[in-house]
């Protein structure tokens, strides 16, 4: 399912987001990361504090920041509560936003597992 998602949103937005694995074949691009979905595999929700020299925070980042580029060691416990004062839970919209019932993609997601196994 993450896979799926994951090639939808690199085909939806090229020049921005990528599945490709590699730093230097990906460039400003950012990685869809489907490959965390596994068991033993951690994966940081947005505005959790990251095991970090510098005490980073998973941040959630405008489209405008990620063309213009930014320091990612600029997002810390100490700047992020007030960078969420000044532009807001830049995740608000998404949480607001009505659902998508992905149980179609999944139906399909299991019939094409069925059909590989044999």
């Amino acid at each position: 399912m993450c896979q799926i998602i994951a090639t939808i949103v690199t085909q939806k937005h090229p020049q921005q987001a990528t599945i490709e694995r590699s730093v230097a074949a990906r460039g400003r691009r950012v990685y869809v990361d489907c490959l965390q979905n596994i068991p033993g595999k951690t994966l940081a929700a947005a505005y959790s504090a990251r095991a970090s020299d510098y005490a980073g925070v998973s941040t959630p980042l405008a489209w405008g920041e990620v063309d213009e580029g930014f320091d990612r060691e600029a997002f810390t416990i100490r700047t992020v509560p007030e960078r969420v004062k000044k532009l807001g839970d830049l995740w608000a919209p998404l949480r607001k936003s009505k659902w998508v019932d992905l149980s179609r993609v999944a139906r399909y997601a299991e019939r094409a597992g069925r059909r590989a196994k044999g």
